[in-house]
């Protein structure tokens, strides 16, 4: 094969005849051609001139989404018109918060003692209110109020509060109980004496919130104390104290009864009219019983049978009937004396009939009322009898003249 032919057939094989480099060279510079190109396109040109949009928006004007403008190219024959379109963004105004603090606070009003005031739609309530009760009513107001969601409630609620400083107060109160109206308080319950009271009043204004001042509904146990003792008019002096032994389980309420009585029977009866006032729980008798003095039974005994002269059927020694409360009288007035009085029953008569007559007569009359004394529980040592006849006489009457009387020995 001569050259001729041999170049021919290599030009023929060439992509690009007339180009100095062989087939398989060819091949080759054209594959780097074209990965060089790609490269360009996806790597250079965006770093250069920015992407497709960057490029539009670098290289033309603000364009007018209504309208088309012309852009004419050097390089191209005919001339296209570009259009572009901006999209426009509609803006909202932000809704303006309302302050509901007003509405709230004019919603709790009422309340003694409430602050209310509104952070968004949330109402918080701060102060204080006398009962749960009252607390929840007040979230219900505010709730109402249009526009609140929610409620903060950092309301204090006094009633327990105050129940305690009562029960705290070492004033010994009982079956304690509290009434609120709002913030105003009415303490009830039992105690002793009048300071214990004033103990638990105290206790009670000191709680922070409360409104002075508390209202004293307490039931005081002195004052009735000494209403059922002085009633009797049996007890001279002294006191009937009434104190709290705190310490006891449950609360001990002991009375103290000092002063003098002029019998047992009198002591007896100061403590049980002590112990019948509700509330009570101990007695302390501390009663001195001091009997009147042997002069003062005489007196008494005189003056009765003066005012009630003793009645015996006429010429007799039998005392009537209508004369014998007047004896029992006598009686107890004989038991309350002591034990070591000694007293004469005297008898006399009046002038009619003969001396010797009335003198055995008065004699008799006078032991039938000692008799009768005895009998009802008198002493015997303590009474003898004696009569005088008609040798005293103790009026211009007859029947003034009749008399049984008392002597001390």
């Amino acid at each position: 094969m001569n050259d001729n032919v041999r170049r021919r057939r290599e030009d023929d094989e060439k992509l690009i005849p007339g180009w100095g480099l062989a087939a398989d060279w060819q091949i080759i510079v054209l594959g780097l051609i074209v990965v060089a190109a790609v490269l360009g396109s996806t790597l250079v040109w965006p770093a250069l001139f920015g992407g497709d949009d960057s490029t539009v928006e670098g290289v033309l004007p603000d364009l007018d989404t209504s309208s088309e403008e012309v852009i004419e190219d050097s390089d191209a024959e005919s001339v296209s018109p570009v259009t572009t379109t901006t999209q426009t963004e509609t803006t909202v105004a932000p809704d303006v918060e309302v302050d509901l603090t007003p509405d709230v606070a004019a919603a709790v009003s009422g309340f003694a003692g409430i602050t209310g005031f509104a952070n968004g739609s949330i109402a918080t309530l701060e102060g204080f209110v006398g009962t749960t009760a009252e607390s929840v009513q007040a979230e219900n107001e505010a709730l109402a109020v249009d526009g609140i969601t929610g409620i903060d409630n950092r309301l204090i609620v006094l009633e327990q509060s105050v129940l305690d400083a009562a029960n705290g107060a070492d004033a010994g109160v009982s079956d304690a109980s509290v009434v609120m109206n709002g913030t105003s308080a009415t303490l009830r319950g039992l105690v002793s004496n009048d300071l214990d009271a004033a103990s638990a009043i105290a206790a009670a204004e000191a709680v922070e919130g409360v409104s002075p001042p508390v209202i004293n509904e307490l039931r005081i146990l002195q004052p009735l104390v000494d209403e059922a003792v002085s009633g009797l008019n049996v007890v001279e002096g002294g006191e009937s104290v009434v104190e709290t032994d705190p310490a006891a389980s449950p609360i001990s309420r002991v009375v103290t009864l000092t002063g003098s009585v002029g019998s047992e029977e009198d002591s007896a009866a100061a403590e049980a009219a002590a112990r019948s006032v509700e509330g009570v729980t101990e007695v302390v008798n501390l009663l001195e019983v001091v009997g009147p003095t042997d002069e003062d039974i005489t007196t008494e005994l005189n003056q009765l049978f003066d005012l009630e002269p003793i009645q015996f059927r006429s010429g007799s020694d039998e005392i009537l009937a209508e004369s014998l409360p007047t004896l029992d009288s006598a009686v107890r007035i004989l038991r309350e004396a002591a034990a070591d009085i000694r007293l004469e029953v005297q008898g006399y008569t009046d002038t009619s009939g003969g001396d010797q007559a009335n003198q055995r007569l008065s004699e008799r009359r006078a032991a039938a009322v000692r008799d009768y004394l005895v009998e009802g529980g008198v002493n015997a040592d303590a009474l003898t009898s004696r009569g005088f006849g008609e040798t005293t006489q103790f009026g211009t009457e007859l029947a003034d003249n009749r008399r049984v009387r008392f002597a001390l020995l």
